[in-house]
C-alpha cells in the first residue's frame, strides 16, 4: 500500500482489522453512534473515527448499517419526538401523508429537533453497545478460561503424559470398525 502513502498505512493497519475486546468494543461505540446521525456518508465518517480511535474499521461501517432504508423512518420519527421533548418544542403537525415536498418545507423546523434527538439515541446507544461488549467480552474470556482448566485437570487426573486411547462407543459406527483390535 506504498502507493497511498499516509492514508495507506493508517487505514491497512494491522489492530484496525483484528477483533479483540477493545477494538470490537470501541467499534460498537463509533458504529452505533453514526448509524443514528441524520447524515449522508455514515459509513465515511464512521471509517474516519475509526481510524481515529484505533477501532475496527469493518465493524464500525457495518454498524451505521442498523439504520437503513426499512428502519429510517421510524428511527427519525422517534428521534424527531424526543429532540422535540427535550428542546420544549411544538411538534410539527404531521399530514396524513408525508412527502419529499412536506419535509422539504418543514426541514427548518425539523432538523434542529431531529439532530438533538439523534445525538442523544447516539450518545446512549453507543454507551450501552460498548459497555454490553466490554461486559460480555470479559463473561466469554472467565468461561473460557474455566473451561480451558476443566479439560487440563481432566487430563492430569486421567494421567499426564499417558497415551489415551478412545473409548470405541464415542467413535462414529464407521471408526469403530476400523479401530477394532482384529
Amino acid at each position: 500500500m506504498r502507493q497511498w502513502g499516509w492514508v495507506g498505512r493508517q487505514l491497512f493497519a494491522d489492530d484496525l482489522w483484528h477483533l479483540n475486546r477493545r477494538s470490537v468494543a470501541l467499534a460498537f461505540l463509533n458504529g452505533l453512534f453514526w448509524a443514528c446521525m441524520p447524515m449522508p456518508l455514515q459509513m465515511v465518517a464512521a471509517a474516519v473515527f475509526a481510524l481515529v480511535l484505533r477501532c475496527n474499521v469493518p465493524l464500525s461501517v457495518g454498524l451505521v448499517w442498523l439504520t437503513n432504508p426499512i428502519t429510517m423512518p421510524p428511527y427519525y420519527f422517534f428521534a424527531y419526538q424526543l429532540g422535540a421533548w427535550v428542546l420544549g418544542s411544538d411538534g410539527v403537525s404531521w399530514p396524513q401523508e408525508v412527502t419529499i415536498e412536506w419535509i422539504q418545507n418543514q426541514i427548518n423546523l425539523i432538523w434542529w429537533p431531529l439532530l438533538t434527538g439523534s445525538v442523544i439515541i447516539g450518545v446512549i446507544l453507543s454507551i450501552i453497545g460498548f459497555t454490553v461488549i466490554r461486559i460480555w467480552w470479559s463473561l466469554q474470556v472467565g468461561y473460557n478460561w474455566k473451561r480451558r482448566k476443566g479439560r487440563f485437570l481432566k487430563r492430569t487426573v486421567t494421567g499426564h503424559g499417558a497415551t489415551q486411547t478412545a473409548d470405541q462407543s464415542e467413535l462414529p459406527p464407521d471408526d469403530r470398525e476400523s479401530r477394532s483390535p482384529d
